[in-house]
């Protein structure tokens, strides 16, 4: 009597809101994806939310690597009397502390990429789906270069 309840249960309908969604569930065809098709309005506000974050991402990179570079040239004896290159060695270790976080603020996109892909994993796939697809259609669509000239550039 138990064995027959748990298989009437589980030969139920699915609710119409995990059909609607697209869920895949363990009695899919393997040859299916679990990628759901993004329309066009929905691939570029999902790509805008994409680059803010990785604007976002490359605040706190910079200010981690101008605060470590600061950190690791404050401490490095300083010899007045002594130039490096023929510079002053305070001015030269401020450099190499705003390098640093120059260098943070390149590496910050890569960092705020990877966070947006951790947080939305779900669309992060379809995502790459889209955009592999608009750089074909991009690749497509290019304008011949070879009808290009100095006075009529593309």
């Amino acid at each position: 009597m138990l064995r027959s309840l748990a298989v009437a249960r589980s030969l139920r309908p699915l609710p119409t809101a995990c059909v609607r969604r697209g869920l895949r569930h363990a009695h899919t065809t393997p040859g299916t994806s679990s990628v759901p098709d993004l329309n066009w309005d929905e691939f570029f506000r999902l790509r805008q939310q994409r680059r803010l974050w990785e604007r976002l991402g490359a605040l706190p990179c910079a200010m981690l690597g101008l605060c470590g570079g600061a950190a690791v040239f404050a401490t490095l004896p300083v010899d007045p009397q002594q130039t490096f290159m023929g510079l002053d060695p305070l001015l030269l270790f401020g450099g190499c502390s705003l390098f640093s976080g120059a260098l943070g603020f390149v590496i910050g996109p890569s960092v705020g990429r990877r966070w947006y892909r951790i947080i939305s994993k779900d669309v992060a796939q379809a995502l790459d789906k889209k955009e592999a697809e608009f750089f074909k259609h991009v690749k497509a669509n290019r304008s011949d270069p070879s009808l290009s000239s100095a006075s009529n550039p593309l």
